[in-house]
């Protein structure tokens, strides 16, 4: 396991989710008060609704080996993936709706 040097106050960046677990399971965030800042977030539902994809056997591979080595489940990072396509999808619509709304007539 790779020991990840800590300076005074300053978090570091984790290679996986597995290498940030073990950091948080030795340090408190009290550690860091410093650095840290508010964030606006919502908090949704417990997902609910499923689907099936069909990959050709090679993606799927690429995709296990890329969640492997985030240290994530491959359902994990395709979910993450799609549901961050999704989001900025959405953005850029509701932007060209602004657009649309300001144009004169």
């Amino acid at each position: 396991m790779r020991t990840v040097a800590v300076r005074r106050g300053k978090i570091p960046r984790f290679r996986s989710d597995q290498e940030e677990r073990d950091f948080w399971a030795r340090h408190s965030v009290e550690e860091f008060a410093g650095e840290l800042e508010a964030v606006d977030i919502t908090i949704r539902a417990p997902r609910t609704e499923q689907i099936a994809v069909r990959l050709y056997k090679e993606d799927l591979e690429a995709l296990r080996s890329l969640a492997a080595v985030r240290g994530v489940g491959h359902t994990t990072l395709a979910r993450t993936v799609l549901e961050g396509w999704l989001a900025h999808s959405r953005s850029k619509s509701r932007a060209a709706r602004r657009r649309q709304a300001r144009r004169p007539a």
